[in-house]
């Protein structure tokens, strides 16, 4: 028997067992509908299709051989319908996406058109055009609660950082139900024209350490070279680092870094950018926090609820993990001098009384849950048979959003005290950087 013959035969094995088809209703879903249609051979086939491990045709970072990870584009029908209105009808090119994720059973996505995406996805954003979307299935997060990424970025939307919107989805691949997504942005440089309308020219877009993307890092190099050779706590070299970076862009990053207890990161998941033919600062990025909110532990990152993760990303030594020398180097430098740390300081105060305050972040949490609470259990019912990782029950769905809770509750007082002790400050100097922090609007 061919591969793709018992993958047909599984695949409907799997889906009489794990269901009864009336669950899958396509009238029965609170959530927007997206329908992939796309040729069985380019998704299932032995030597061609993108979803399977197949015959080996590329490699992963771990030596791991699967068709998956070829990153091939096939093409595609795409339909959206949102309240059982169809909305969006086209062609597109596919292919499957993330990392570690793409040997779960459920992958992600990067869907992309010439023609575009021309619908308003995301209630946070008025933008209306795409080149491109990415369908997540939350990475690490796949097992815990398929909204950690989505919760953070909608977190700090009010903020000077460049973030993902985020739309939950239910997914119909080639008319079987494929469980629930989260439809995102992807980050490119139709992202920035989009979310910055300034842009009118080429731009360097770089990650991690400075490898680069798009355009150049010439410019970033000189930075770093310029913080290596000189004293920044002399406030007029201090003044040229304000020419060169975005400080409440690149302090609110920080700020969002340190609460979420991120530690895949600063050493990795790093993307920032700035544009070429204008006087431009280089801006950051949040991207892939799925370790964030106390996740990193069950992947054996530091991490966690009590995490001193101001420390992790002040590190100077010798490491293992994320935060080596290089990457922790921008921010240790720039704590050096008292306008930056002052500013730093009164940001972070003012976040952790709004943007972070427990109850902003448990009223999101339960906004985000309550979305898609309803499809949870039609999500388990299809994924649970065929994979450990996946959610095994709605007891443990409902004990993972608990536990985000228990991270917005406490975490505020945990790394407040880890600032204080760090930066020696006293009951009164916290409360009066809370006071500090509207009067240094403009002064960055």
């Amino acid at each position: 028997m061919n591969f793709h013959l018992c993958a047909v035969l599984i695949s409907s094995i799997v889906l009489l067992v794990s269901c009864d088809e009336s669950d899958f209703s396509k009238s029965n879903h609170k959530l927007p509908i997206i329908e992939i249609t796309a040729s069985d051979v380019d998704l299932w086939d032995d030597s061609l299709g993108i979803y399977v491990e197949g015959i080996g045709v590329a490699e992963n970072w771990q030596g791991l051989k699967a068709n998956y990870f070829s990153g091939k584009k096939i093409e595609i029908q795409i339909r959206y319908f949102v309240e059982d209105s169809l909305v969006l009808n086209q062609t597109a090119l596919m292919n499957v996406s993330g990392g570690g994720s793409r040997k779960q059973a459920q992958k992600s996505f990067n869907i992309s058109s010439k023609e575009h995406f021309k619908y308003p996805f995301f209630k946070s954003k008025s933008i209306r055009d795409f080149k491109s979307l990415r369908l997540r299935v939350s990475g690490q997060d796949w097992s815990s609660t398929m909204l950690r990424d989505g919760l953070m970025h909608t977190l700090i939307e009010n903020t000077h950082i460049d973030y993902q919107a985020y739309q939950p989805v239910v997914v119909y691949l080639n008319d079987n139900y494929w469980g629930i997504y989260n439809l995102r942005e992807k980050f490119s440089k139709h992202y920035l024209k989009q979310n910055h309308h300034e842009l009118t020219g080429k731009i360097d877009l770089l990650e991690n350490n400075a490898q680069v993307k798009s355009g150049d890092n010439k410019q970033y190099t000189q930075l770093i070279d310029f913080i290596k050779n000189n004293d920044l706590q002399n406030d007029s070299i201090y003044m040229q680092i304000k020419n060169w970076i975005d400080l409440p862009n690149f302090i609110d990053y920080y700020c969002a870094q340190i609460y979420l207890a991120n530690t895949d990161w600063p050493g990795n998941n790093v993307k920032f950018w700035r544009a070429k033919n204008e006087p431009s600062k280089w801006r950051w990025f949040l991207h892939d926090t799925d370790l964030g909110f106390a996740l990193a532990p069950i992947w054996g990152h530091p991490g966690g609820l009590e995490h001193n993760t101001i420390a992790f990303a002040l590190n100077d030594g010798n490491t293992v993990f994320h935060n080596q020398s290089w990457s922790t180097l921008l921010f240790r430098t720039l704590l050096t001098n008292s306008n930056f740390k002052n500013a730093f300081l009164s940001s972070f105060a003012g976040h952790l009384n709004s943007t972070f305050h427990p109850n902003t972040v448990v009223h999101a949490i339960d906004s985000l849950a309550g979305a898609i609470e309803s499809e949870i259990p039609r999500h388990i019912n299809k994924w649970s048979v065929t994979e450990d990782l996946a959610i095994q029950s709605i007891d443990d769905w409902e004990s993972a959003i608990l536990k985000l809770k228990h991270f917005g509750r406490k975490r505020p007082a945990i790394i407040r005290r880890y600032l204080m002790d760090n930066f020696n400050l006293s009951d009164d100097d916290w409360n009066l950087l809370g006071q500090k922090k509207e009067s240094q609007k403009g002064t960055l």
